[in-house]
């Protein structure tokens, strides 16, 4: 007899932190499955912004069809409500081609998202966005002093530094006078829309700080610096997607706030700090199944017979 697990569709999910070898890991899986990829990194949706943010290369692009990049204009708006509902579109035509169905990506609610499901919050109204706005343009630190102030229930559980969720809390309280926590517990979190196998490497951590550290200097070698130059040439400095580790601090080396040397040391710095959130987030799952980084054929072997006939 099927249970509710068996019969949900399959999708495999390759996760993990910043740096770890997601992107090539999944490339290796899709290309031995004939699978696609859908991204679930919250900040290779915006266009133009591609060397700070590791998108796959157009040679990795040729390779393998991926999903989920370059959806909205750097001063756009995307949230993880839709990009769940945008995901779900592809996953279902992608089962009924019978192709194998690759995540791939580090932001952890994007995936959460996706897999269970979005709270039903009531749609924010336009002017307490702009109210929001006005706030994070005096500076992150300013929106979470109102979240304490607001709804110290969320505050404690997040990070200062973590604009989108900060951003999305203090939008729900200030609607519904209601902390966002009440809506999460509410749905639970609980009931899965796929049967997921998901996969990462393991790395210990002096290993995964190098590769944080040695791909900073590759990615200002492959012209990080001219690309936020670019990106000031049309945008204001303030904007929420150039406050992404990488660009805050190439824009703060531009205008003359750091040396170079500062630079790189803080980008580094910042993305250690960032591996360790994502490590804790992740590290809650105990479904994840870790490997010893490069093990990519023993990956691949639990993921056939996770897919079964699907290849």
């Amino acid at each position: 007899m099927l249970t509710k697990a068996n019969t949900l569709p399959k999708v495999v999910a390759v996760v993990g932190p910043t740096a770890s070898g997601k992107s090539e890991l999944a490339l290796y899986l899709a290309e031995q499955l004939r699978g696609e990829i859908i991204c679930t990194d919250s900040m290779q949706v915006y266009q133009q912004l591609d060397i700070g943010t590791a998108k796959p290369t157009a040679t990795e692009l040729a390779l393998v069809p991926h999903h989920q990049l370059n959806l909205v204009k750097p001063d756009g708006y995307y949230s993880a409500g839709r990009y769940a509902r945008d995901a779900e579109v592809i996953i279902e035509r992608l089962h009924r081609e019978n192709k194998p169905v690759i995540l791939a990506g580090g932001t952890g609610l994007y995936f959460r998202c996706l897999i269970f499901g979005i709270c039903q919050v009531p749609e924010i109204p336009g002017e307490i966005k702009s109210q929001i706005a006005e706030w994070h343009q005096k500076g992150l630190s300013v929106c979470y002093e109102k979240l304490q102030q607001h709804d110290p229930e969320s505050a404690a559980k997040l990070s200062p530094n973590d604009t989108t969720r900060i951003l999305r809390a203090l939008e729900v309280y200030l609607h519904t006078g209601k902390s966002i926590q009440s809506y999460q517990q509410k749905h639970g979190f609980k009931n899965k829309k796929y049967s997921v196998l998901s996969v990462g490497y393991w790395h210990d951590r002096p290993h995964l700080y190098q590769l944080i550290n040695q791909r900073t200097h590759a990615m200002l070698q492959a012209g990080l610096v001219e690309e936020v130059k670019e990106l000031l040439e049309e945008y204001p400095a303030n904007l929420k997607s150039l406050q992404a580790i990488g660009y805050r601090q190439v824009i703060d080396f531009l205008q003359n706030r750091c040396s170079k040397p500062e630079m790189i040391a803080i980008i580094q710095q910042k993305t250690r700090n960032y591996a360790k959130r994502q490590l804790t987030w992740f590290r809650k799952d105990p479904e994840i199944k870790w490997f010893a980084y490069g093990n990519q054929e023993e990956i691949l072997q639990e993921v056939n017979n996770f897919l079964g006939s699907v290849s």
